[in-house]
């Protein structure tokens, strides 16, 4: 009876509306509330911590540091990554 709850539990949750952060921040300028663009910020800044930067398809992350601060990565297209790359050796 409990597998039957989990799964009812499972697809009312997987029915449930999903707002992108640009909806979200369209909603916060109508109605003044950023509380929920500023979660979901910090949500997907710590998913970028745990899983580092995922970039799309045709794209590769890119970092850099100077002297030891703290790194920055980006997404740059893989033909800006082979020229980084060849330039570098």
């Amino acid at each position: 009876m409990k597998i039957i709850g989990v799964f009812i539990l499972g697809v009312l949750a997987g029915c449930s509306s999903y707002q992108t952060l640009e909806e979200l921040e369209e909603e916060a300028l109508v109605t003044g509330d950023w509380s929920a663009v500023e979660e979901r910020e910090r949500i997907l800044a710590k998913r970028t911590i745990r899983h580092g930067l995922v970039c799309p398809a045709g794209s590769m992350s890119y970092c850099e540091s100077w002297a030891g601060l703290k790194e920055k990565c980006a997404c740059i297209p893989d033909d800006a990554g082979e020229v980084l790359l060849v330039r570098n050796r």
